[in-house]
């Protein structure tokens, strides 16, 4: 039995997104760890004690970098490594990639989850040379990388920070349980969704500009858009999205808590879009197709692996309002084809990205 600590950076993302592996790894006979800051309202020390996970609270900011508080970081997950004493230590998203590699103690087997790159690696700055060093010097010390598409990993090997020796593994996104997420019948109406943190680079204005336009055209359409507002300056001002509102081009649900919110507001839709600049592989869109909804989503390093287009949805090309337009009310005119296009997306979903089959693929990568 290996005593295993999984270092993230957003509490509820454990339960949404990692459950199956942490449940996978529980099983087969492993202690499991799991650390990340607290998140006000969400109780994940409950959340993880059902699945037999013990929840070890480390705070820090996720979304800013500052020397002093990184810092304070490297010191806090160095005593609490020294506290717990991992076997292995498997992290995902950017800083506890970083950080988590750095202070493992000598002796302790590393594995970074790389699940998106990211506005902040794909950049052309100070922060994303400074980022793209600290991330290779991580990836040296690591007994495994994983990471979710071609490109992403294409794009890790040309700037250096991932060498031809280094153990390499892909993987289908973090995959997605197709028995929660089961199908529900499309409604007969045209309903879009795009569910999403609400950042400038997951084509959040593209999506209110395609409302508007579509509007102009189809006004009985209904386009809802969920997700938590952001600070920082990838952030998408609230102010806009209000005016959306106002004018009646987009309903907005909210910040969706909780795994049945989402279900029900995918089953409330009868197209899911996602015309992001990039993603690892888009868990909303895996969700979707698993429970039967066509997908439409940008020709961009992650997206494209969820659609085979034609089949189970259509690609667009990225940062082009007036194209998402034209594919939603492509989308909206034919019901049967959005029949046809969902039950493929739930075939997919079944073959290539069962979150099962993705977590035993993690752990015997492992070894565990």
């Amino acid at each position: 039995m290996s005593r295993v600590l999984v270092l993230g950076s957003y509490a509820p993302s454990l339960e949404f997104f990692r459950a199956p592996m942490l449940r996978e790894m529980v099983a087969r006979g492993h202690e499991v760890l799991a650390a990340t800051p607290p998140e006000d309202g969400y109780d994940a020390e409950v959340a993880m004690a059902d699945i037999g996970v013990s929840f070890l609270p480390v705070p820090f900011a996720r979304n800013r970098t500052a020397l002093v508080s990184d810092l304070l970081l490297l010191r806090r997950l160095r005593r609490l490594m020294r506290h717990t004493k991992p076997d292995l230590l498997l992290t995902y998203t950017l800083k506890p990639n970083v950080f988590g590699a750095m202070a493992a103690p000598r002796g302790t087997r590393v594995a970074i989850m790389m699940t998106g790159l990211g506005r902040v690696l794909l950049g052309s700055g100070g922060t994303t040379r400074i980022a793209l060093r600290l991330l290779r010097t991580a990836c040296r010390r690591a007994d495994r990388v994983f990471v979710q598409n071609p490109d992403d990993l294409e794009s890790l090997r040309s700037v250096g920070v991932i060498g031809a020796s280094d153990q390499i593994t892909m993987t289908a996104g973090s995959g997605v349980d197709i028995d929660t997420f089961a199908v529900v019948p499309l409604p007969e109406q045209p309903i879009m969704l795009m569910l999403a943190r609400l950042l400038r680079s997951k084509g959040v204005y593209e999506y209110l500009e395609a409302a508007r336009l579509i509007k102009l055209e189809r006004p009985e359409v209904t386009i809802r858009l969920a997700g938590m507002f952001e600070t920082g300056n990838d952030a998408v001002d609230r102010g806009d999205v209000d005016l959306a509102v106002s004018r009646g081009e987009i309903e907005y649900l909210g910040h969706l808590e909780g795994i049945d919110a989402v279900r029900h507001a995918i089953s409330q839709s009868s197209v899911y879009v996602l015309p992001s600049w990039h993603e690892g592989t888009p868990h909303s869109s895996l969700e979707a197709m698993a429970m039967g909804r066509p997908i439409l989503t940008t020709d961009a390093r992650g997206c494209r692996e969820t659609v085979e287009p034609g089949r189970n949805g259509l690609l667009v090309p990225e940062r082009n309002p007036r194209a998402l337009a034209d594919a939603m009310l492509e989308l909206c005119s034919d019901h049967d084809c959005r029949e046809r296009m969902g039950a493929e997306s739930r075939r997919i979903a079944e073959r290539r990205f069962d979150a099962r089959t993705v977590a035993a693929d993690i752990c015997n990568a492992l070894a565990l």
